[in-house]
């Protein structure tokens, strides 16, 4: 049977290298069919990342604030 489509060759080994015991046509269904959740994953990922750098400036300022009162309490 010929291919559905021509798929270039290293894009096969890409996917075979991603679904392991699969042949060519369901390395590269699996690799499809997993597409949607891994950038669903990758954009969860970045907004989290994004919540830390938020949550680790506020801790910058908690503590640079409490430093500053500590100094006004030692100088006192």
């Amino acid at each position: 049977m010929p291919p559905l489509i021509d798929i270039p060759e290293y894009l096969l080994r890409n996917a075979r290298l991603y679904a392991p015991g699969r042949d060519d046509l369901g390395a590269v269904v699996h690799v499809l069919e997993d597409y949607g959740r891994l950038v669903g994953e990758l954009r969860d990922l970045r907004r989290r990342v994004a919540q830390l750098d938020e949550e680790g400036a506020a801790l910058d300022a908690r503590v640079s604030a409490l430093q500053d009162a500590c100094r006004a309490i030692l100088d006192l």
